[in-house]
């Protein structure tokens, strides 16, 4: 069975010789200091991973890979990222978004702008010539070499407008601002969905979408406000990937649980990152069972940095035990961070790879 395959067989629930891995770090930054330990190239180290699933960002997506010199240098030449002369470490995407590529991850510097200002706001396009540079420059490799691979669709409706408008206003808008919100995310949503369809051109095996609906303690909003603003626009998104006979991964951070009913209602079959530190496993499994391909699960949230090798490992073996029950899950270890200490990394992955045939057929 191949890695194309091997994710296939999981989303349809069917036997798998083994749980397919995809194992990501935060940024290119902390794969940098990986692979430097390792005496490895990013490339290399990568590589190494035994990954089933690899993705490719589109140019749009400068939050993402800003910390990505050949990426940031690309985007600045074709005018996916603008500099900002008044700050070096600043960079502005097509979205009017500004980002602060010294961070570790992925942070906005919050602009606040107005709805005088976004008036007359225009997206960005999204037939815009060199859009996937990233892919032409992996998709061979990934094809070649049997990956399971997905366009990686971060920063939704949702986070696009807390990040135009401001998060505090955004949150106020739902409730004070009801037209300008749902203009601004029609504008939004229009944008996903069409450059949705020009990457179901592209041989990819996922439908991929990003979206933090939850926050550690519990949801990030209502699920009334959710179900008015955002569903109907995730959906229209969605439906370009259904359409096509793409299933479809959804990333959210923190406890979302109280959206995944309606989330499973739109289309989406794998949700991602199971964040454990925010939603009991368990409960979640017995609610859900094989309903749901259960993308992660590890305690990645202080585990990783504080924890010790045997506590790692004994993470692993339960989430797998109680998640991979029915082989509808993928065992993906997500955003390793950069203090995560080396005997911490090889300890996950070593149990990674042990425990991911416990559900073999």
């Amino acid at each position: 069975m191949n890695r194309r395959e091997r994710m296939m067989a999981v989303v349809r629930g069917e036997p798998v010789d083994r749980l397919p891995v995809e194992i990501t770090f935060a940024d290119a930054t902390v794969v940098e200091r990986f692979a430097e330990h390792y005496k490895k190239t990013p490339e290399e180290f990568i590589d190494s991973l035994e990954n089933d699933m690899r993705y490719a960002y589109t140019m749009d997506e400068v939050g993402c890979y800003m910390q990505d010199k050949e990426m940031l240098d690309q985007a600045l030449k074709t005018g996916f990222a603008f500099p900002d002369p008044t700050r070096p470490y600043a960079y502005t995407d097509g979205f009017g978004i500004t980002w602060d590529s010294s961070s570790v991850g992925q942070r906005p510097l919050d602009k606040d702008r107005d709805w005088e200002e976004l008036e007359n706001y225009t997206a960005p396009d999204p037939h815009k010539e060199g859009m996937f540079f990233d892919f032409d420059r992996k998709v061979g490799k990934f094809r070649e070499e049997d990956y399971a691979f997905y366009a990686a669709q971060y920063y939704g409706p949702l986070e696009k407008f807390e990040h135009i408008r401001g998060f505090e206003n955004a949150m106020m808008d739902f409730y004070l601002e009801e037209d300008n919100a749902e203009a601004l995310l029609d504008k939004l949503a229009d944008y996903r969905t069409e450059l949705a369809k020009e990457i179901c051109k592209r041989g990819v095996v996922f439908g991929h979408g990003g979206d933090d609906y939850g926050v550690q303690r519990g949801p990030l909003l209502s699920l009334e406000v959710w179900r008015k603003f955002i569903k109907p626009r995730l959906a229209r998104i969605y439906k370009v990937y259904k359409d096509n006979g793409l299933p479809v991964l959804h990333h959210s951070c923190g406890n979302c649980s109280i959206f995944i009913d309606d989330l499973l209602e739109i289309g989406v079959d794998a949700l991602h990152p199971i964040q454990a530190s925010a939603m009991d496993i368990h409960e979640l499994y017995k609610r859900y069972g094989d309903r749901i391909v259960y993308y992660g699960g590890f305690d990645m949230h202080s585990l990783m940095e504080k924890g010790t090798p045997a506590q790692i490992r004994a993470n692993v073996k339960d989430t797998i035990e109680t998640l991979g029950k029915n082989g509808r899950m993928v065992c993906c270890a997500v955003n390793i961070m950069g203090d995560v200490p080396f005997e911490n990394f090889e300890a996950l992955v070593d149990a990674i790879y042990e425990y991911r045939y416990i559900y073999s057929k």
